[in-house]
């Protein structure tokens, strides 16, 4: 596939995304005498936030894999966590024997099937388990062969704290009210976070990032 198709269908992602976060944004920070309504728009822009953040990591690091799969590469050139997801079936029948014969067999089929060409269903690469903490997002950047960004790491305790707790809450029924303020702190801190790993994943996909060096 050619990155530029990739890259295309990242951008035309975000750009639904990023419609959606504004007009939340502009209905959360309108001025209304109803205070019951302004904590519905701001309980509902809180679990919409965190949507986009978790739908754009998941679908924009699955269409990578689906890029990969199409660039038809050997899975010995690619980088070791591609390689490692390709023969992770492997993996799990060595656990069941120690036998030196039967390990053998078992190099000499993950040796072959690294000489195939790459391609894989992304589920086996990408997790978001039942909530994307930054915990499970920073796993999922490096099951792709990409690498921790330092704003990954700062903002660990916002996606943890601000984006995945605050959703959790309001999903799970709690009767907790957010203002404007922290609605607004939310989508931009989640937007700057959208748009940073589309970079990466844009980078990636055009530089060849994914091959082995």
């Amino acid at each position: 596939m050619d990155p530029s198709r990739f890259i295309e269908g990242i951008d035309r992602q975000l750009a639904r995304r990023k419609v959606e976060l504004s007009n939340l944004l502009l209905m959360a920070a309108e001025e209304d005498p109803d205070p019951s309504r302004l904590s519905c728009v701001t309980r509902a822009a809180i679990v919409l936030t965190y949507a986009h953040w978790e739908g754009f990591v998941k679908q924009g690091s699955i269409s990578y894999v689906k890029f990969i799969n199409a660039a038809n590469v050997k899975v010995a050139d690619l980088k070791f966590p591609f390689q490692a997801a390709y023969v992770s079936s492997a993996f799990k029948r060595a656990a069941n024997s120690s036998k030196a014969r039967y390990l053998g067999e078992l190099l000499q089929e993950i040796d072959a099937r690294r000489l195939e060409v790459f391609a894989i269903s992304p589920d086996k690469c990408i997790e978001t388990e039942s909530n994307l903490s930054s915990a499970v997002f920073k796993e999922i950047v490096q099951s792709i062969g990409l690498n921790i960004l330092p704003l990954y790491e700062t903002r660990s305790v916002f996606i943890d704290q601000r984006l995945v707790l605050a959703r959790n809450q309001v999903a799970h029924g709690e009767l907790v009210s957010f203002d404007a303020v922290g609605v607004k702190d939310r989508i931009e801190g989640a937007r700057l976070l959208i748009d940073t790993y589309a970079d990466q994943l844009k980078k990636a996909a055009s530089t060849g990032e994914y091959l082995r060096n």
